[in-house]
């Protein structure tokens, strides 16, 4: 039988206020994506060092992935039984640690040891985060939902496009970018202790100790499953970008590689949490049909530029892209974080990325292996193809709820 526990009014009186909790909790996640895309342009170096292939190299970014499945399967929602600050302060220190040994690599079998705790750490906290921005977000509003977005595809663009200067012009290439981020995760943890804790009643030890899962919302299982096609859209894109986009655009120009194969992501989802935040007052219905739109046609360009290497109308394509492709994800976690009850914020936000990283690493995977048997010009064909349907089914979606 579970018994609850008050957690002590004093954690609710000191330290951050609500409103700056809410703001520093965005800030975390946007550094938790930052350190997830800093790797991009540094995988050519990896590969150029170590000799592996675009297959390998898919599979490093799977292992990511899969470990934030496994974490988000594991505890999904366990800060909604014990708090938000010891799951985020839990995930600090595993990142710091993942960082490190991303900067010690001296092998392949550094980067997958490294992104797997990466993956472990983004995954408990990503739940977390989510659940503490809903909580921390004026009554009524829907801007934890927005700063989610926001957050995390600034931070992606800001890990990607800063980690390409620093390889490209500061000494040490693979080691400065995760020195400075585990430099950041550390000043991050004496902040999470001075944060209110939202969640007001915590569970007993041996309740809380049992693994949460991501949930859900009862009763509304067949409007997740339906909405959950605006996910898969938005973060098939997301894989390619982050694992094989880097090469693509590095045979395009051959000047500055190192700095141009962080454009890529930094140009995707820097125009994607731009658009949010532009277009944060859209209907979520409207955010993801023209979404889908703007999905679809630059796809047709990013085709057009493979095929005759014109990397102008790769980036001018990519950039429309991003347009949708925060305009979906917006939509998306919006309908979908508000089927949820208080109490299952978490592991309903645990669902979600559960749908968005299975989006993101079984296409990115095929087409790295695609890529292998045969070439990137055709993986990429593959994946506008792809990427375009689901698309297409996204804002079909909408109109069946």
């Amino acid at each position: 039988m579970t018994t609850e526990l008050a957690r002590p009014s004093l954690t609710r009186e000191r330290g951050l206020s609500r409103s700056g909790s809410f703001w520093f909790i965005g800030g975390i996640y946007a550094l938790f994506l930052m350190a997830s895309t800093a790797p991009s342009p540094m995988y050519s170096i990896y590969q150029h060092r170590w000799g592996f292939t675009n297959t390998v190299l898919t599979e490093v970014f799977a292992s990511y992935a899969v470990a934030i499945l496994v974490a988000l399967l594991l505890c999904g929602s366990l800060s909604d039984h014990i708090g938000r600050r010891p799951v985020l302060i839990g995930a600090l220190v595993v990142e710091i640690a993942a960082v490190l040994v991303l900067a010690l690599a001296t092998g392949v079998g550094g980067l997958f040891a490294g992104r797997v705790l990466q993956g472990l750490a983004t995954g408990a906290a990503t739940s977390a985060i989510s659940g503490a921005l809903l909580d921390f977000q004026r009554p009524g509003s829907s801007q934890g939902s927005l700063v989610n977005g926001v957050a995390a595809a600034l931070g992606m663009a800001g890990g990607s496009l800063l980690s390409g200067i620093l390889v490209q012009f500061v000494p040490g290439p693979t080691l400065t970018s995760y020195l400075l981020l585990a430099a950041g995760f550390a000043v991050a943890i004496p902040i999470v202790l001075a944060m209110p804790e939202p969640v007001a009643k915590i569970s007993s030890i041996g309740e809380a100790l049992r693994p949460r899962r991501p949930v859900v919302p009862a009763g509304q299982g067949a409007r997740f499953a339906l909405m959950s096609t605006m996910v898969l859209a938005s973060w098939i894109v997301g894989g390619m970008f982050m694992s094989l986009a880097p090469s693509v655009a590095k045979g395009m120009v051959h000047d500055l590689p190192n700095l141009i194969s962080g454009l890529p992501v930094a140009v995707l989802a820097g125009v994607g949490g731009l658009t949010q935040l532009l277009l944060a007052r859209w209907a979520a219905e409207r955010a993801v049909r023209v979404g889908a739109v703007l999905m679809i046609i630059p796809m047709a360009g990013i085709a057009t530029a493979v095929l005759s290497h014109h990397a102008d109308l790769f980036f001018a394509a990519t950039a429309v892209l991003g347009v949708g492709w925060g305009l979906m994800f917006m939509g998306a976690f919006r309908m979908l974080t508000g089927l949820a009850a208080p109490h299952q914020r978490a592991g309903t936000a645990a669902m979600i990325y559960v749908v968005a990283y299975l989006s993101a690493t079984v296409p990115a995977v095929v087409l790295g292996y695609i890529s292998t048997i045969t070439d990137l010009t055709t993986a990429t064909l593959v994946f506008t193809a792809a990427a375009s349907l689901f698309a297409a089914i996204a804002a079909l979606s909408t109109f069946r709820r």
